[in-house]
């Protein structure tokens, strides 16, 4: 009996000390799940709040409508996501129609780009984009073939005010780095839905120097401008917000 008790007695003890590990190991994941949550809300919390669930664009090419854009933002394995979507079409009489659909996903952690997936259809012609996060590096795949860049790289999705103070970005165009010198060109006053707002106007400079953007004093992105291949000059109007 006393072998049977005794026996008893260390194998509780021995069990409850194999278990400590497992429940430090636990204990950890849980920690660090509810930390990168709590990142990525930061990050999210900000986004929601400028432009909620959705924000929409009206596009214009010679003050004539040629199609929309829209910026879509939810939580996603605790990173935020952002789904982008620009579609045009464009008529010439009737003899010519040309279409464009650009597509692109971005899920982001603490300010950090951690993947990106993009679509082109450039009137039948196809191309595809995609880079991830890989330790301090960002590995990104093209038509072109592959390319490793530095992480922290901002997009040319400009929903995030911080690509004003970069000097390099992630064309998602290119899959590309392209320089910019941003300069501010004064304030403006442009439309946010059935509203007309007060924003800064910068032009980005480098090698995207035909392209001019616009955010609020909340750093709010309002629509920007930018030069078609024709030379025509392609324009972003804010119609507003979701919830």
């Amino acid at each position: 009996m006393d072998i049977g008790i005794e026996s008893d007695v260390n194998i509780g003890i021995k069990s409850s000390m194999s278990n400590q590990p497992i429940k430090a190991l636990l204990l950890g994941v849980l920690l660090c799940s509810l930390a990168l949550q709590s990142q990525a809300s930061q990050l999210a919390e900000r986004a929601f709040e400028l432009y909620g669930d959705k924000a929409q664009f009206d596009v214009y090419r010679r003050d004539t409508s040629i199609g929309s854009h829209s910026l879509t933002f939810t939580q996603e394995d605790g990173l935020l996501r952002v789904d982008v979507e620009m579609a045009l079409q464009i008529r010439y009489l009737a003899l010519f129609s040309y279409r464009y659909l650009y597509q692109a996903t971005e899920w982001w952690q603490d300010d950090q780009l951690i993947r990106l997936e993009v679509s082109v259809d450039d009137n039948g012609t196809s191309q595809m984009i995609s880079a991830r996060r890989e330790g301090d590096q960002l590995l990104v795949e093209s038509d072109e073939g592959s390319r490793s860049l530095e992480s922290g790289l901002i997009t040319t999705n400009h929903w995030n005010r911080a690509i004003l103070d970069q000097t390099q970005v992630l064309n998602t165009l290119t899959g590309q780095i392209s320089e910019i010198q941003v300069e501010m060109l004064g304030n403006d006053q442009v439309p946010f839905g059935d509203e007309v707002v007060d924003a800064m106007r910068y032009r980005l400079g480098g090698e995207l120097i035909d392209t001019d953007t616009w955010y609020d004093a909340d750093g709010r992105w309002m629509g920007m401008e930018f030069s078609a291949t024709d030379k025509s000059r392609i324009r972003l109007i804010s119609s507003g917000m979701e919830q």
